[in-house]
């Protein structure tokens, strides 16, 4: 995870730009591996428990629908334990996000979180 490692990296004495690539690259291969086991682990689940999928659509999907990708963006992006790239791409499935662009998504969300993540561990600041 980007978020604990990165800032470890620096500490170690690694540049911020090795940190950043090294810290990122693995939070982004992720992404497809995941997508493929929900694909291939979620349908039995749904129709085992047919309610619990019913109740999360009309709860959620309707609420996020216009927004669902900034908000998915949004969430990832945020340098928050639990809130990476398992759990945006678990959470990109479980809203009926499909095809690349939440994956892309995703992807910019963990980019965007080790970025917000290394300013501080480099000693700069968003507000310079």
């Amino acid at each position: 995870e980007g978020r604990y490692a990165l800032p470890l990296a620096i500490l170690w004495g690694l540049s911020p730009l090795t940190a950043y690539f090294l810290c990122t690259l693995p939070n982004l291969a992720v992404i497809p591996a995941v997508l493929f086991a929900m694909e291939r682990m979620v349908p039995p689940l749904r129709r085992r428990w047919e309610w619990v999928d019913n109740f999360f659509r009309l709860m959620v999907r309707k609420k996020l629908r216009k927004r669902h990708f900034l908000a998915l963006f949004t969430f990832v992006s945020l340098p928050l334990p639990g809130t990476g790239a398992y759990t945006g791409t678990i959470l990109a499935f479980m809203l009926g996000m499909r095809g690349w662009k939440p994956a892309l998504t995703v992807a910019l969300g963990v980019l965007t979180a080790n970025a917000l993540t290394a300013l501080p561990a480099t000693g700069l600041s968003l507000w310079l």
